[in-house]
């Protein structure tokens, strides 16, 4: 899955993304590049478990 995280400018924002994700599935894959705001994410857990995971940390995403 590929999102688009407008709120996503920095590596610490990064991180927060990353932990978020990590809290539904420990073992899911993500790659971020905060230039274009986008991760990609492989994982076993549903599009809208991510999304929800990364509202409530603050950083709605959008599936792209």
């Amino acid at each position: 899955m590929q999102f688009h995280i407008q709120d996503m400018t920095c590596g610490s924002c990064v991180r927060h993304v990353n932990e978020a994700i990590a809290k539904v599935d420990p073992a899911a894959t993500i790659a971020a590049d905060t230039a274009s705001r986008r991760i990609t994410v492989t994982t076993t857990a549903s599009q809208q478990q991510i999304e929800k995971a990364l509202r409530d940390d603050g950083y709605p995403a959008t599936l792209i």
